[in-house]
């Protein structure tokens, strides 16, 4: 009568060492891959920027434009096109100067800046965008704006509603905080152009270097080597690292430039084998070689160049989706020549839009991993769905609104 209970006893042992074993490999096998990938990226040699001078710093309104105004329009760039760390006195009308007297007046601008947060329909884009005029109107007279901002910031601090400290500043939610924002931009600029930008801009060339090395996925954007975990590739490919001969176009005669060697992988997109030529043409001589939608790149291949797009009639379509080309679609391999086209010099070709201007894209394309696979690996995991081997995604009730 005990035996069937001893059988089950004996079966859940060994379920229980086969289980240990199977973890144990897979750690092992994790142990390994980390411990070659560490090796490669400690190992290999690195190239950040060959011209150190030629950081591209921005001067002082292209600077402000960014900070003040990060959806810069037609009108911001108006708004800033007199402004400078010397600025200059410009003619204004007679109610553009009685306003600028009433802001002079620190209790009306408390007062006036206290009455707009208070209405409802008030977005928080308003209120950043009502800080960055301020700062431009008051950009004169950076005492006064940080008496004005020191009064504001002490109000904050004084609402009921902000019972917790430590929440304070951590979002931009209120015109003194996007103030603030602005004010120390302006304050640390030199302090960024003259001392830290250099190895700021090498720490972060350094990243982009590195996480290069391995795949990105174009549509996901995420890669093998990260520093989020929420942002790794767990689904990486094999690839292969490649050399290409990069060759530029020169005038409409079928001149070209002198080889210019470029690092690159077989699963890279040909957006991305763009990108990488151009940083390495700006790392190598210091200055962009052209706009990214303003060229396209060739394949030698038997003699004659093959246009390389992102998406045509060779692309490969799994249901309704379909992959991104890369360069081991086109069968590229080590040591290839490739050719950068400009296309406002040679014009008769045709150009391709990207396909990352369509609003469906991460929808419609997919790179190195499928949304699809990646929903039904989830399933796997998902302890709510019931069998249904036709359409596995059909009655997932945590995944159907993800697929």
């Amino acid at each position: 009568m005990k035996m069937p209970f001893l059988n089950a006893h004996i079966a859940a042992i060994l379920y229980r060492n086969v289980l240990c074993l199977v973890v144990c490999d897979c750690i092992m096998h994790l142990c390994l891959f980390v411990l070659t990938g560490f090796v490669d990226l400690q190992t290999e040699k690195s190239d950040l920027i060959d011209n150190v001078g030629a950081i591209p710093f921005l001067d002082y309104k292209h600077f402000a434009l960014k900070i003040f105004f990060p959806e810069a329009g037609p009108l911001a760039a108006l708004l800033i096109r007199d402004i400078g760390q010397d600025s200059e006195q410009t003619t204004i009308d007679e109610k553009c100067q009685a306003f600028a007297a009433l802001i002079r007046d620190k209790q009306f601008l408390s007062c006036f800046v206290h009455a707009l947060e208070e209405q409802k329909n008030f977005s928080i884009r308003d209120k950043c965008t009502v800080a960055s005029l301020l700062t431009l109107a008051l950009h004169g007279d950076l005492l006064y704006l940080t008496e004005v901002m020191e009064d504001l910031l002490q109000s904050l601090m004084d609402q009921s509603s902000n019972t917790n400290p430590k929440l304070l500043l951590r979002r931009t939610e209120s015109i003194v905080e996007k103030l603030l924002t602005n004010w120390m931009s302006i304050c640390l600029y030199g302090f960024l152009r003259e001392s830290v930008g250099q190895p700021l801009f090498l720490l972060v060339s350094a990243l982009t270097q590195q996480i290069s090395k391995g795949p990105v996925d174009s549509v996901t954007e995420k890669a093998l080597y990260t520093l989020s975990e929420d942002w790794l590739l767990c689904q990486a490919q094999d690839f292969e690292a490649l050399k290409l001969n990069v060759v530029f176009a020169v005038g409409t005669g079928g001149e070209v430039s002198e080889a210019l060697e470029v690092n690159a992988l077989t699963c890279d997109t040909i957006q991305q084998v763009k990108e990488k030529i151009l940083q390495t043409f700006q790392r190598k001589f210091g200055f962009l070689f052209q706009h990214i939608r303003n060229i396209e790149i060739e394949y030698e291949k038997d003699g004659k160049f093959v246009m390389l797009q992102e998406v045509d009639e060779s692309s490969e379509i799994r249901g309704n989706v379909t992959m991104l080309n890369t360069l081991k679609h086109y069968k590229v391999g080590d040591g290839s020549c490739i050719k950068v086209i400009t296309r406002n010099v040679h014009a008769p070709l045709r150009s391709q839009s990207s396909v990352k201007d369509d609003e469906n894209f991460a929808v419609k394309y997919f790179h190195l991993v499928s949304s699809h696979r990646a929903c039904i690996l989830l399933y796997s995991l998902c302890t709510q769905c019931t069998d249904t081997p036709n359409d596995p995604l059909s009655d997932c009730v945590v995944f159907s609104s993800m697929c």
